[in-house]
């Protein structure tokens, strides 16, 4: 109850853009009637059978829950303000911890132009913006070989601006586009610091510093004149990402580390029908920048680093109160010189879920999945998977109930 409370207070200071796509409250704060308040309380239980996901020991925990409050109002005829404060906790990732999930100012010119500033959610795949949102999808976990949940707090949102419209291409249809710059804020307690100390060239605490010059990026979507058809692409790079800290090998030397680039690359496909709904993405992330070195001990080395992922997936809506879905997704690491057939180098998640909504504000999920291969199950202080105890497969169940208001 205090961390609800800390939401609450923490909204009142931050204000952004554009409200979550969830069932929301409108207010009367003083004279305005056009505020809008929101948010989500989850809490679930994730069991894992032999590897940690990612938790600090195998088995059941009820260390995974989100939560978030959001509030939104016009400023005349052209102008949003709003944000939205989140906390999270998935195994040792998050500690509830509360932030500043996304804040902007939207200034809409016409529906073929629009500007955005502030923490923006951050466009890179049909799904990449409503990350968290449980009312629009049967699934407790969106494909993790596009949308890894340990890269959450490096891939929801960036501190930037946005220009963004919609194009009419008659007969063909109509184009979103969004392009955008900025940076994100990262360090050493994030989920992205679990790549580097997974890495195995640090120790075990982990890179001590992580940085970035920019990210900049666009994304198009064709609404296509299929019905319940469209198409995506999006691209977006890093700047001179960074890190910095103490040498496995010799802990009193520094080893630091940068990728003059590293890029994100994603392929998009949705499409409607009635009570089905068919989605599928591919995503290449890849860096052949990046450049470590702990002298004396180990000179400049160039290297490459990234992955390639893509998933399918099907749901269908059963009635009212039903939803079934299922998919299955594929990682493959890019940056190895071993054997593609080694469990170290692929990850193959096929999942099936079933969502069942007690009425508009509260639903409930059950999913089961089928990990096989070892790709990106990290072995971390805190996401701890030795190398004598991690296995080619693992079973994980996820229960998950929401209150959106």
């Amino acid at each position: 109850m205090k961390r609800i409370r800390f939401l609450s207070l923490a909204l009142v200071a931050f204000l952004a853009g554009h409200g979550l796509p969830a069932a929301r409250a409108v207010v009367t704060v003083g004279a305005r009637d056009n505020i809008q308040l929101g948010g989500f309380f989850s809490q679930g239980y994730l069991y894992s059978s032999d590897n940690n996901f990612p938790t600090a020991s195998k088995g059941g925990t009820w260390d995974f829950r989100e939560m978030a409050v959001n509030v939104s109002t016009t400023l005349g005829s052209r102008v949003r303000v709003g944000g939205q404060v989140f906390a999270q906790t998935f195994g040792n990732l998050g500690d509830d911890k509360v932030i500043l999930d996304w804040a902007v100012v939207d200034y809409n010119v016409a529906p073929a132009l629009g500007f955005r500033a502030g923490r923006v959610k951050y466009p890179k795949g049909v799904y990449s913006e409503a990350l968290d949102l449980d009312v629009v999808r049967p699934f407790v976990f969106l494909p993790g070989a596009v949308y890894s949940p340990v890269l959450r707090d490096f891939s929801a949102s960036f501190d930037g601006a946005m220009v963004y419209g919609t194009l009419a291409a008659g007969a063909a249809g109509s184009v979103d586009y969004k392009a955008f710059r900025g940076d994100i804020p990262i360090s050493p307690r994030k989920g992205v610091a679990e790549f580097y100390t997974n890495s195995g060239l640090y120790t075990a605490a982990g890179p001590a510093k992580l940085g970035m010059d920019s990210v900049t990026g666009a994304q198009l979507v064709w609404n296509t004149p299929v019905a319940g058809l469209k198409a995506a692409g999006a691209y977006s790079v890093f700047r001179n990402l960074s890190t910095d800290g103490p040498f496995a090998a010799a802990p009193v030397l520094r080893l630091p580390s940068n990728m003059d680039k590293f890029e994100w690359r994603t392929v998009s496909a949705e499409y409607t029908r009635g009570s089905w709904q068919f989605a599928a993405e591919w995503q290449r992330a890849y860096s052949d920048t990046l450049t470590y070195s702990a002298p004396p001990a180990l000179p400049l080395v160039k290297d490459d680093s990234g992955w390639d992922g893509w998933y399918v997936s099907a749901a269908r809506r059963l009635s009212d109160r039903f939803e079934v879905g299922a998919y299955y997704g594929n990682l493959k690491d890019r940056s190895t010189t071993l054997p593609g057939d080694n469990p170290r180098t692929y990850q193959h998640d096929t999942a099936i879920s079933l969502r069942f909504d007690l009425n508009e504000h509260v639903l409930f999920k059950l999913e089961g999945h089928r990990i096989e291969g070892r790709y990106q199950t990290f072995n971390t202080p805190r996401i701890p998977n030795p190398a004598g105890a991690i296995r080619d497969t693992n079973h994980v169940i996820a229960a998950k109930t929401t209150l959106s208001f």
